[in-house]
């Protein structure tokens, strides 16, 4: 804790000590820390779960740790009756958007624990074409929208860059972001929105 006589600043009154206020500052950006990317910040997140965890439900949040994977992200806790104010920012995801996430997420299951999922712009294109219908008709224009959820997934570093150029890594986070009963449910209405776009 932070010696509250003297603070990090003038009129501090904080009692955390400046590298786990920073983690929590992180936690609270999102869209996630892994051990890879922020290793400083991930070391702070083991050593301080525990009070990090307690800062983030005051403002009604979970904090997941994976230290498998060596990641983790915060999300909305469940309050059951209690109405909580939202705090994360959102994204609204398009048709193509999930489709996408639940299109790695598989690749994700299938691989075994702690593989690397490594894909390409190509090969999911080519597996979201039974979507193409559902979407528009215009081989261009489905390109487009694969390529605009591409690089959204990439900005929320749900794909990583790799060594390899064109080839991106799936994160392991994707397994936390959906259960299996939402996984079943989306899968289903997307079969139905396939079945009803074919001629």
């Amino acid at each position: 804790m932070t010696d509250t006589t003297t603070g990090l600043y003038p009129g501090d009154t904080g009692e955390l000590e400046l590298d786990t206020r920073r983690a929590l500052v992180q936690l609270l950006k999102g869209p996630l820390i892994t051990a890879g990317k922020h290793p400083e910040v991930w070391r702070t997140v083991i050593r301080d779960e525990r009070v990090l965890r307690s800062r983030l439900a005051d403002v009604f949040l979970d904090l997941v740790v994976d230290e498998d994977e060596q990641l983790a992200f915060t999300r909305p806790a469940e309050t059951g009756d209690h109405k909580a104010p939202a705090v994360l920012r959102t994204e609204r995801l398009t048709f193509m958007d999930t489709v996408m996430l639940l299109s790695l997420r598989q690749l994700l299951l299938r691989a075994q624990p702690g593989d690397r999922v490594i894909v390409d712009f190509d090969e999911m294109a080519g597996q979201l074409e039974m979507y193409r219908a559902a979407t528009s008709t215009d081989p261009a224009g489905f390109r487009r929208r694969v390529n605009a959820s591409w690089e959204k997934l990439k900005k929320y570093s749900l794909l990583a860059s790799t060594s390899t150029e064109g080839r991106m890594e799936v994160s392991p986070v994707l397994r936390q972001l959906f259960d299996a009963d939402q996984v079943a449910a989306v899968e289903a209405e997307f079969r139905h929105i396939v079945a009803e776009s074919q001629p």
